[in-house]
Parts: C-alpha cells; sequence; structure tokens
C-alpha cells in the first residue's frame, strides 16, 4: 500500500500552529510571573536585593530566581516550579522596613552569615496568635494581629501565603465539640448559630 504523504503546506500550517501554542503558553506562564511580582513580598525582595546582588548560595530560600517562562517544561514540571518560586518570594512577606535595610547592608557586604543571622533572628520568629480561640468565643472584640484565612473542608487548593494563619475546618470542628459540650444549656442555641457563621458540618448542633 502506497504511504500517503503530506503537502509542503500541511507541514507548514503544523509547524505554524506548533509556534502558535508555544508563544500562547509562554504568554500563559509570563501572566502567572508578572501576578506574583505585583505582589508586595516581590516588591521588597527587588528593593533589599537587587539582581545584580543576588546570590546563589541562597537560590533556594531568600534570592529565588524567577521561573524561565519559555521553557518546554510539562504543565506539571512548570507548576512546581512557580509553586515553588512563588513560596521563596513569599518569605519576604514577614520583613519589615527596618530589617529590609539590614537585610540589604548585609547583601552588599557580601555577609551571607549576616544575612541569614537576620532573617532567622527577626524575620522568621513572627508572634501567631491563636485564631481558633479567636473564632471560638463570639466575646472577643480585641483586633487580630495576624491574618487568619479559613480553609473550609471543600477547598483541596495550597495555601502558600506565609505570614498567615490557616484555620483548617476539621480541628476547628473539634475544638468547637469541646468548647460546645462545656458550655451553659442557655447559651447553646446561640452559640450553635454563631458557629453554623462558619460551617454547617458540627453534628454537635442542636436542631
Amino acid at each position: 500500500m502506497q504511504k500517503v504523504r503530506p503537502f509542503k503546506s500541511d507541514l507548514g500550517v503544523l509547524k505554524v500552529d506548533a509556534d502558535d501554542a508555544q508563544d500562547h503558553r509562554a504568554c500563559s506562564r509570563l501572566k502567572n510571573i508578572n501576578l506574583t511580582k505585583l505582589h508586595s513580598s516581590y516588591k521588597l525582595y527587588v528593593k533589599t536585593v537587587p539582581r545584580e546582588l543576588r546570590l546563589k548560595c541562597l537560590e533556594d530560600s531568600w534570592h529565588p530566581v524567577t521561573p524561565d517562562h519559555c521553557s518546554k517544561a510539562s504543565i506539571s514540571q512548570w507548576n512546581r516550579e512557580i509553586s515553588a518560586w512563588r513560596k521563596k518570594v513569599y518569605l519576604w512577606n514577614n520583613v519589615l522596613d527596618t530589617q529590609s535595610n539590614l537585610l540589604s547592608e548585609a547583601v552588599r557586604k557580601g555577609d551571607v552569615e549576616g544575612f541569614l543571622n537576620i532573617c532567622t533572628r527577626d524575620v522568621c520568629r513572627v508572634p501567631i496568635d491563636n485564631g481558633y480561640s479567636r473564632l471560638l468565643d463570639p466575646t472577643r472584640t480585641d483586633e487580630v494581629v495576624t491574618p487568619i484565612i479559613y480553609k473550609p473542608r471543600w477547598f483541596k487548593g495550597q495555601i502558600t501565603h506565609s505570614g498567615i494563619q490557616i484555620l483548617e475546618e476539621k480541628e476547628f470542628l473539634d475544638r468547637a465539640a469541646v468548647v460546645y459540650g462545656n458550655s451553659d444549656d442557655r447559651f447553646k442555641t446561640f452559640y450553635a448559630e454563631y458557629l453554623r457563621s462558619y460551617t454547617d458540618a458540627a453534628p454537635f448542633f442542636d436542631g
């Protein structure tokens, strides 16, 4: 049986389609990168550590390198790369302006140890407020110091934003059950309604 060979014009169309797909993929990935670069943590990062002063030995932590949006990485590989990069960028959420100046001075001197000491001593030790106790106590009216995200069970994504306390629904329900069981019977109806503002999955609710 004679093989059917494609016309040269068909090969040209296939090449153009492949190029268009690659361009579209690169544009989409660049958009993902630029969205992260709009974040305040990235702006502080580039202000503190200009590109020419970034150290290779810190690429896996405080001096992340932007992924190449034109690479031929697969979708899964690209997702891993940009996710890892974002996590490193978000480390800068906890850096204050005064700390930024110290870090900038250290990196200009090439003082890696001094840079890491500042990160370990000052930046990484962010006080974490007990968000669960705040949500479980409707009488608490004081200000929340640490940003809180309530993560329902149906949400399967990963939250990588550092400096934010993540409240898992399962742990919230476990703690709520204890508080509910120990509360006065006169207030259980009120407390149940309060908890329903966060979840309807609590089996211990009356009614």
